[in-house]
């Protein structure tokens, strides 16, 4: 069995994941009131939804802007892991999944970059 994945595809799985792990920590993990979770869900996943549309329509933007907003959250991460002892692994894990994020998305735009250059 051939199993291929696309840039694409690993780009919205890392999207999926980095979103994933989000809801868990500031909408289930975190203790705070409903309003204070539902203020750090909409300013944390409002980014990678704006960016996944992109993605999905495969627009070559969409992917640039995928490495910048995962640069933002790997340093939430580093943020959070160098000044929050209880909440270290958490954002440790955030760290790993924006690099994720971070390395599908430069994948994807090296393969269109190959698929440019072998129509030329």
């Amino acid at each position: 069995m051939n199993l291929r994945f696309s840039g694409r595809g690993l780009t919205l799985g890392a999207l999926g994941a980095l979103g994933v792990w989000l809801l868990l920590w500031l909408g289930w993990w975190t203790h705070a009131t409903a309003g204070e979770h539902v203020l750090w869900l909409v300013l944390a996943l409002a980014p990678l939804v704006i960016v996944s549309f992109f993605v999905v329509r495969d627009v070559k933007s969409g992917f640039v802007w995928c490495g910048f907003v995962s640069l933002g959250y790997f340093a939430q991460g580093i943020t959070v892991t160098l000044t929050s002892r209880s909440d270290s692994a958490y954002g440790a894990v955030e760290i790993f999944l924006s690099l994720l994020l971070f390395t599908a998305a430069s994948a994807a735009l090296r393969a269109r970059r190959r698929q440019v250059q072998e129509r030329s």
